[in-house]
């Protein structure tokens, strides 16, 4: 019991980095076959198999929110009061991110579809930035956020997504967030304790779970190469969204270069301990 509330702490703030991928940590610390199972099978096995799949499951998710409670506030504290920083650690992230989805190919060699999805998925990106220039995310002038129902949708839709993401070793459901312009808004509900919107991200999160998922890893499995194409197609695009800016003075461009790096440093670290496993 432990160590599954351990590993769903660890998951958990897997999740809350943009770049490093949850389902990658479940694979590193041997329970991404028992969780992919316990979600996956759930509705179709028996009803002693169905008790000890939400025991599991029970534990994980104890984990998971320990895991978000914690580290929310982390994150959030570090982006109020070190923004720039903050964000070229997940610059680095996310840079480093983009050749390890190209490792999950079945071709090196790209198709003559696989530049098309690319440019897909880089134009939708844009236009999600695009959007949220000219009509933001609902944010107030007191610094609050109100549901409109447009608003609502959207958070379940970034949950749903977030959640698909989860499962899958490699892509991160965090780095979704940040292309949708989310990441930080859900961290401040996170740490507010608003609990409406906090909800119906995790609403969409548990459909993304138990559906998404399925709809990704048949894309995976039918398309995969030219998924993977889109995938990239969004990261790229992502990367003018979270660029901080560019302070000149030597000290902090020193300190955006060492955090850059260290962003890289972790993802490989962490593709280097997932091959050994």
């Amino acid at each position: 019991m432990i160590k599954n509330i351990i590993s769903g702490a660890f998951i958990g703030v897997a999740n809350i980095i943009p770049g490093v991928s949850g389902g990658t940590v479940a694979l590193l610390l041997g329970v991404y076959e028992k969780l992919t199972e316990s979600v996956g099978e759930f509705f179709t096995v028996p009803k002693e198999k169905k008790i000890e799949f939400i025991k599991f499951l029970s534990q994980i998710f104890i984990g998971v929110v320990i895991g978000l409670l914690v580290f929310a506030r982390v994150i959030g504290f570090l982006y109020s009061n070190y923004r720039e920083g903050t964000s070229f650690f997940f610059l680095g992230l996310i840079v480093a991110s983009l050749p390890l989805v190209l490792t999950h190919r079945e071709s090196k060699q790209i198709n003559k579809y696989g530049k098309l999805w690319f440019l897909f998925g880089l134009f939708i990106m844009i236009g999600f930035i695009v959007l949220q220039s000219f009509y933001g995310n609902g944010e107030t002038s007191s610094g609050l956020y109100k549901l409109t129902g447009g608003y609502t949708i959207k958070l379940i839709l970034a949950g749903a997504m977030a959640g698909g993401a989860m499962v899958i070793p490699g892509i991160s459901g965090s780095l979704l967030l940040v292309m949708l312009g989310e990441y930080y808004n859900i961290l401040g509900f996170v740490n507010n304790r608003m609990i409406l919107p906090v909800a119906l991200v995790g609403f969409g999160a548990v459909i993304g779970i138990v559906g998404f998922a399925r709809i990704i890893d048949k894309l995976l499995k039918s398309h995969r190469d030219n998924t993977l194409y889109f995938i990239i197609g969004l990261i790229v695009a992502s990367l003018v969204e979270i660029w901080p800016g560019f302070t000149l003075t030597l000290p902090c461009a020193l300190t955006n270069i060492i955090i850059f790096v260290l962003g890289i440093y972790i993802v490989k670290l962490m593709r280097k301990l997932e091959g050994k496993k």
